[in-house]
């Protein structure tokens, strides 16, 4: 039996990986294929393909407009995929995703207004992944597998440096409407994988051994059927928006490299390498490796006992937010070679790979019954920050983007968000699960109003 060799936990794991690596192939190869789709220079590259004349106005519109539909369904997918399973949210999310990626070309040729809609469509489906997700793991992770599945998470990551890597070879020889029709095809295609192999729990699972039923029904708790989501308790509780500013913190950081590191190197600096994609496509694949490293050296450490789990959050937050945030801080200097800027960025995103211990994981530590919505909220604060930090990076260089002493401002502010948001953890995050999660099944609920009356 399969079982026997990989552990039906860990093949859920895999899949996790998977919907995540796809999700974001789909979201994000629009910022290599916008290059040719809209050309903003005279180059020659792409004269004998199909152009669109969209403004840069209308071009950032279509860039941010899946960030929109990601924060709704980050806000609902957490209470539907754990009221109906997440099985089928993820793999709906996906698919549904793939279609969208697919008709892409077609919406994007007939208008601009059809395009902003099928972007924002997509930002809405693929966003049920990672709450989905999140349910997933709080019924299939035990303690000292958390690391290792929140690892599995940084699949997205995968996603990205596939995207922007694959593109530049699609799009030459083939147009830039096979840098979405290759993912939407790739994406139906592990789809199909997601129904083999993804389960909604070990009890659900119809290959899962005897033996490994029994341990992870030892190990994990979590209550089952319809329940009520005691909303009021969570958004008043102090851990939950620690949890939640760490997230904001996190996506501002991110946001920030992809986006104002780049133009930063190559206006201010006159460093030639963000039309490439290469650099922001490497610092990816940095921060997918060292998550999965920094995930299994904390299961190690907690297995073994060597560490407590506070101990190792709160240790984790330097790693993830506080020497990130520095590194930002040292992008502010002019005049090094390329080499340091370089280096700083991809060391950013890397150390930033530990949020396999810190905000991927932390509301699993708050809540196992209701790690959905709790997680949906907290990842919701990602994009709004990636929706904000384009507005402070203008503000700042509105007057001359290649201006090095205009840009000091931007990255002492990143930086500093970065480790303001990782500090305040410290003080008011937690990692005891909390008094919320234990609730009352909507049905319970129910009886104890008819008698009442």
């Amino acid at each position: 039996m399969s079982c026997a060799r990989i552990p039906s936990r860990y093949a859920v794991a895999t899949m996790i990986f998977i919907s995540s690596c796809a999700s974001y192939m789909m979201r994000t190869n629009l910022n290599v294929n916008l290059v040719a789709m809209v050309p903003v220079s005279n180059t020659t590259e792409y004269d004998s393909q199909v152009t669109l004349n969209w403004t840069a106005y209308e071009r950032a519109n279509v860039m941010s407009s899946h960030l929109w539909g990601d924060i709704l369904a980050c806000l609902i997918g957490g209470p539907i995929a754990e009221r109906w399973g997440a099985r089928y949210v993820v793999i709906t999310g996906v698919l549904i995703s793939a279609m969208l990626t697919m008709v892409t070309p077609v919406a994007a040729k007939q208008s601009y207004i059809a395009m902003l809609i099928v972007r924002l469509l997509l930002g809405f489906f693929s966003g049920f992944v990672n709450p989905g997700c999140h349910v997933l793991i709080s019924r299939w992770a035990v303690a000292t597998d958390k690391g290792k599945f929140s690892g599995a998470l940084m699949g997205g990551s995968i996603g990205i440096f596939l995207a922007w890597t694959i593109c530049g070879f699609l799009i030459g020889p083939f147009g830039w409407e096979w840098g979405f029709y290759f993912f939407g095809i790739v994406s139906f295609v592990l789809g199909a994988m997601l129904c083999w192999s993804m389960y909604d729990s070990p009890d659900t699972h119809p290959r899962i051994s005897k033996q490994e039923r029994k341990y992870l029904a030892e190990n994990i708790t979590v209550q089952n059927g319809k329940l009520s989501i005691p909303y009021r308790h969570i958004l008043t509780s102090l851990p939950f928006w620690s949890l939640c500013i760490i997230n904001f913190g996190s996506g501002w950081g991110i946001f920030f490299v992809i986006t104002a590191a780049p133009n930063y190197i190559a206006n201010a600096l006159n460093f030639n390498i963000a039309s490439t994609g290469v650099l922001s496509a490497l610092t990816y694949l940095a921060k997918s490796i060292f998550a999965m490293i920094f995930g299994s050296i904390g299961d190690f450490l907690l297995k073994k006992k060597c560490v407590t789990l506070n101990a190792l959050r709160k240790c984790a937050i330097f790693i993830s937010h506080v020497l990130p945030g520095l590194g930002l801080l040292g992008m502010g200097y002019p005049g090094m070679n390329p080499a340091y800027y370089i280096t700083l960025i991809t060391a950013v995103m890397a150390l930033n790979g530990s949020v396999t211990l810190t905000t991927a994981v932390n509301g699993h530590d708050l809540t196992r019954n209701f790690a959905g919505t709790v997680n949906g909220i907290a990842f919701a604060m990602m994009p709004i920050a990636g929706i904000i930090t384009p507005y402070i990076t203008a503000y700042f260089t509105k007057s001359d983007e290649t201006s090095a002493a205009l840009w000091q401002p931007v990255f002492y502010t990143g930086g500093s968000v970065f480790i303001a948001t990782g500090l305040q953890f410290l003080i008011f995050g937690s990692t005891e699960t909390q008094p919320w999660n234990v609730i009352t099944k909507i049905e319970d609920e129910k009886d104890k109003e008819k008698e009442k009356q």
